[in-house]
């Protein structure tokens, strides 16, 4: 099965995304998805058409064939399909431009259309996607393309080369996915809303009770629980305890604990965690801000003002950006008008719309925006910490229709509010306008009803609230008597109490009567923590100077004696021994020269414990399967070697350096043979997967690791190669340019 645009970038987005396009899945129960390829498919299509008419007439190629693109004579190409053994792809355009270091030489430059104002790494990696196979047909590195988007037709020039290694990661990636009739773990992520598939992969996750239906919880974090056998919303519900704050913590961090999350989840009840806090005023204004985040522009303004039980909503609409500072002006002016008010919203969304609209108003405005800021209150902000609602996201739609606040005509998701905006602005349709404004009315009063839930919550003993159920954490929470622990306890079994009894005798044995036994403190003195090696040695020498080594004068005084002793095992035909070398020496100074010297004949740091020793180490530890601690404790009995565990683990450096020239030397032979076999296979080390790679002559092998599997490095490190590759059909090694078996 060959790896299309579509397909790749539907990796990007998620695997099981990737896979259930490849196995001819069709969903199209989400507009917004349906929608979104509409619109590039007609941004691609009118980018092409404004292409040809800015092309010279003749210079214009339509679907060219491939063999045609080394010889071309034209400036441009649209709709250019292109395809190799694994590849496949129609390139929306490929333009021809001169390079500009040689003359009369010409480049292949490939271009995409993307209709979003704002480019993202996957636009990028599609480019990359389309170098790469352009690459591949041309037989050179094809360094950049360009990509057209927006309103404005922006063009960016990206430099494909830094793209092509991740993109070939990525390709193998999908390979792998492609070769397994198995589908992928589903994993529901942030592109969940706008895939086609979104039905379908929450119902199978809702009814595997999935950890990935609680938003916000990290992959690292969902592989951290799976460690430990928690894989679903109910068995992470039960590990949550509550934490008592520390009485002089200062700056408190307030994190939102997933797992009382799925505890609200399982037992349908609202947690209140710590202590909420919600400014009070006479007149709540509950404020939502409708925008195209894409374009960073803002249409629609909504307001509701409650005061004294009377409700009054506010709605003003922008036609074009230029009418935004104007309605932004009229909601300040009306705000302005308000006296002791406190104006709420949900999330960052409307302070930072305050805050990039303000340089844009007159100044007069712009004051009054600010001091609207310092009456803004986040709502999410108190949510996030304190309050935790039965359901899977903090969405506001979500919460109010778990309170019980719901809307006819409101979407399910804000993403359906672009597409109306998007055809009114199309063909000015005043139903079209009339829903928007209905949809965020709904938002301020979804907004107004969460509010209030949390303030009835502040202010009053948790309980029922209109049909739901409250809890507070502190009630959870079962303080133990302090003394408690010293008490005599109740064993169910009578065998129980012995063993208990038992383990508090052997404490005292070993902790308390070692202090005050005298046989047991003498025994004590004989543990192997506390014995050194004895030094006693079995070889001495004595090394002196007669001359100076500078002027060869025999007029020389010894200046100061000093010793070192060199730890080693000697192995013979019958057995392994302990051999302790004394070698003395002396510091000198020439009488006649002045020069000082030593009789040292050895290199200025030398090693303690010599090369037979550590030899000994890292053979059991390798080759036996036993670990340096063990190696370090069988040195104490075997020999009278108590060593240090850091020291041990330092040999394995050494030898690291001791093979490096053969380790290179083995690596030059193999290149200079006539057979190599390799192969790779994955590790694992300490949770991190890697590769140890493999090269053979059945003669030598070269061991090597690398982080991942993507085999770009190869064709580098085999460059001098000329015998015969013998491999499987990994394509990393049907890529390099020698004899393949």
């Amino acid at each position: 099965m060959k790896i299309t645009p579509r397909r790749f970038e539907a990796y990007l987005k998620c695997p099981m995304k990737c896979w259930l396009r490849s196995a001819g899945e069709h969903d199209v129960d989400n507009p917004y998805a349906v929608w979104f390829d509409a619109q590039n498919e007609a941004y691609r299509a009118a980018g092409i058409e404004r292409l040809i008419s800015e092309t010279s007439q003749g210079q214009c190629a339509l679907s060219p064939s491939e063999p045609t693109l080394k010889s071309a004579t034209w400036k441009l190409a649209v709709n250019v399909f292109a395809q190799r053994p694994t590849l496949e792809a129609h390139l929306h355009a490929v333009r021809r431009v001169p390079m500009e270091d040689q003359q009369n030489c010409f480049q292949l430059v490939p271009v995409r259309f993307v209709f979003t104002n704002k480019l993202n790494k996957d636009d990028k990696s599609l480019l990359g996607f389309d170098a790469l196979l352009l690459s591949e047909l041309l037989n050179k590195e094809v360094s950049f393309g360009t990509i057209v988007h927006g309103t404005h037709h922006a063009v960016l020039k990206t430099d494909t080369s830094l793209l092509v290694e991740e993109v070939c990661k990525r390709i193998a990636e999908i390979e792998s996915l492609l070769s397994n009739p198995a589908p992928p773990a589903l994993v529901l992520n942030r592109h969940c809303p706008e895939c086609e598939f979104q039905a379908r992969c929450r119902q199978e996750a809702t009814a595997k009770d999935d950890l990935s239906l609680l938003q916000g919880m990290s992959e690292k974090e969902r592989e951290r629980h799976r460690s430990k056998g928690i894989f679903t919303v109910t068995q992470l519900s039960y590990t949550f305890r509550p934490k008592r704050t520390p009485k002089r913590a200062k700056n408190l961090d307030k994190p939102r604990y997933l797992a009382l999350q799925a505890l609200a989840i399982r037992e349908n009840t609202v947690y209140i965690h710590g202590a909420p806090v919600l400014p009070e005023s006479e007149t709540q204004v509950y404020l939502d801000i409708e925008g195209l985040l894409d374009r960073e522009a803002y249409y629609l303004i909504g307001m509701l003002v409650v005061s004294n039980g009377h409700e009054t909503f506010h709605s003003f609409w922008a036609d074009t950006r230029s009418d935004e500072p104007i309605i932004f002006a009229q909601f300040a002016e009306t705000i302005s008008g308000i006296d002791n008010c406190r104006v709420f919203h949900f999330g960052d969304y409307e302070t930072t719309a305050l805050k990039s609209i303000k340089p844009r108003l007159a100044e007069r405005h712009q004051q009054q925006i600010e001091i609207i800021l310092q009456k803004c209150t986040n709502v999410l902000s108190i949510i996030y910490p304190h309050v935790y609602f039965p359901t899977y996201s903090n969405s506001l739609k979500e919460i109010g229709r778990f309170l019980g606040i719901a809307y006819a005509d409101a979407p399910i998701t804000g993403l359906e509010s672009v597409i109306w905006r998007s055809n009114w602005e199309l063909n000015g349709n005043p139903d079209l306008e009339a829903r928007l404004r209905d949809y965020n009315k709904a938002d301020c009063l979804y907004l107004k009803g969460v509010t209030e839930f949390i303030l009835r919550q502040i202010s009053s003993a948790p309980g029922q609230d209109h049909g739901t159920k409250v809890g507070r954490t502190t009630e959870m929470s079962r303080p133990h008597p302090r003394w408690k622990m010293f008490d005599r306890h109740d064993y169910a079994l009578e065998d129980l109490k012995c063993v208990i009894k038992s383990a508090y005798f052997d404490y005292q044995r070993e902790k308390v009567f070692v202090r005050t036994d005298p046989s047991l403190k003498k025994v004590h003195k004989q543990h192997r923590k506390l014995k050194q090696t004895n030094l006693r040695a079995n070889q001495e020498r004595n090394l002196q100077c007669k001359k100076c080594p500078f002027c060869r004068t025999r007029a020389v005084e010894a200046v100061q004696e000093r010793d070192r002793f060199t730890i080693d095992l000697k192995f013979s035909k019958n057995g392994v021994r302990k051999a302790i070398t004394h070698t003395t020496y002396f510091r000198y100074r020439c009488l006649k020269c002045g020069q000082a010297f030593s009789s040292w004949d050895g290199p200025p740091h030398p090693p303690k414990y010599g090369h037979g020793l550590r030899s000994w180490c890292v053979y059991w530890h390798l080759i036996g399967g036993a670990n340096m601690r063990r190696i370090t404790r069988t040195l104490g009995d075997l020999f009278g070697l108590f060593i240090l565990d850091c020291e041990t683990n330092r040999f394995k450096g050494y030898f690291r350096s001791f093979y490096q020239d053969l380790y290179v030397e083995i690596r030059q032979s193999l290149l200079q043979g006539t057979i190599i076999h390799v192969d790779e296979t994955p590790v694992n080390l300490r949770g991190q997967c890697g590769y140890v790679w493999v090269m053979t002559s059945l003669e030598k092998v070269y061991y090597f690791y690398r982080p991942s599997r993507e085999g770009s490095f190869l064709a580098e490190m085999l460059s001098s190669f000329r015998g015969v590759l013998i491999s499987d059909f990994f394509t990393a090694y049907d890529s390099l340019p020698c004899g393949q078996q």
